[in-house]
């Protein structure tokens, strides 16, 4: 064999070294990986919904909303998010117009944060709002924890519509 074939053969016995180290170290990151997933704890999620249409009424009275109440129990100090979406229809033509939408927790209004919609003596009879209201918190102690929605309007008209509420713990 000449002397290019020799420095040909020591090229590739050091791919072949460095390809067997570079395996090694891509192995080994997985399986530390691996170890990492099996040291996650477990997430809750609770969830309920409400696809009908809920009369906001009386005026300016703090009402739970349907089917938007949920106990859950943490058997660890935990951090929540509270997620909750529904669609607000507001009738105009009527001075000030507005839903204001709030988290009820453990016998605790939250007014921040919280959600209002509305308008004011628009020339529409009536206009659908998206409303998207989340809440985090940390350090929420072991036990049952009582959650709803609250809602409030200016006017007798104003409806709320498919309403979501999720509640997960980590």
């Amino acid at each position: 064999m000449g002397k290019a074939g020799s420095v040909f053969g020591i090229i590739g016995m050091l791919l072949g070294a460095g390809g067997l180290g570079f395996g090694f170290i891509a192995w080994n990151g997985q399986n530390a990986i691996k170890s990492e997933i099996n040291e996650l704890t477990g997430q809750n999620i609770w969830y309920r919904y409400y696809d009908s249409t809920f009369d906001v009424s009386p005026i300016n009275t703090y009402l739970t909303i349907p089917n938007m109440s949920i106990s859950i129990d943490l058997t660890a100090t935990s951090s929540i998010l509270l997620s909750f979406t529904c669609t607000a229809l507001i009738y105009g033509n009527l001075g000030r117009s507005d839903v204001m939408i709030y988290f009820y927790i453990d016998g605790v209004l939250i007014s921040y944060p919280s959600a209002r919609v509305g308008g004011f003596a628009g020339n529409y009879s009536s206009y659908f709002h998206s409303v998207a209201l989340d809440y985090f918190s940390e350090g929420w102690s072991v036990g049952i924890h009582n959650i709803s929605m609250y809602v409030r309007s200016t006017v007798v008209t104003n409806d709320l519509q498919n309403c979501r509420l999720t509640i997960q713990s980590f």
